[in-house]
């Protein structure tokens, strides 16, 4: 019991280790939000899974998605498509428009994509791309990632801080058991 005395205790919360593991769980907790919800201002995050758009956007780049009052031709957009009777969620260039429907591409793909693109289809136009960081993110929404970012360092800090109560209330005589 002599690890988990107040002095220790106190030495290690002001420790480069346990400042780190704050951090590091603060910045987790709140990407695993950000990633899991819309943002203000219409923003979405996105994690590229699919070379169709390289160069530009590389598989497992983050891709910074806000809705738009209409799209352009040239414009990259985000949409949902049907794929093997799977809805996935696809990123490509607008390639034509034609009444209110839209052809699109990826920019490495030979031939113009089959599908047309209704509007209430489209997510949004790609307004920021961030190299890698889509992986992680999708780690990071994962069960091994959840636990390993957030849930981990979330019970070592409240044991650190419930043991640095029981010591403080010790230290001035008083026993809660």
């Amino acid at each position: 019991m002599d690890f988990i005395s107040y002095k220790n205790l106190k030495s290690f919360r002001s420790s480069f280790l346990y400042i780190f593991l704050c951090v590091f769980f603060i910045i987790h907790a709140l990407l695993s939000i950000a990633f899991s919800r819309n943002l203000p201002l219409g923003i979405k995050l996105f994690s590229s899974k699919w070379k169709s758009m390289e160069p530009v956007i590389y598989t497992g780049s983050l891709l910074i998605v806000r809705e738009q009052p209409d799209y352009n031709k040239g414009d990259i957009i985000t949409y949902y498509s049907q794929i093997n009777n799977k809805e996935e969620i696809i990123t490509h260039r607008v390639y034509r428009i034609g009444g209110n429907v839209y052809t699109t591409k990826g920019d490495a793909n030979e031939a113009i994509d089959e599908q047309i693109i209704l509007p209430r289809l489209v997510i949004g136009k790609v307004i920021g791309i961030i190299p890698k960081m889509g992986d992680y993110l999708m780690f990071l929404r994962s069960s091994t990632g959840l636990l390993i970012c957030i849930t981990f360092p979330m019970i070592l800090i409240l044991n650190v801080e419930v043991f640095t109560i029981f010591g403080i209330l010790e230290q001035n005589g008083k026993k809660l058991f």
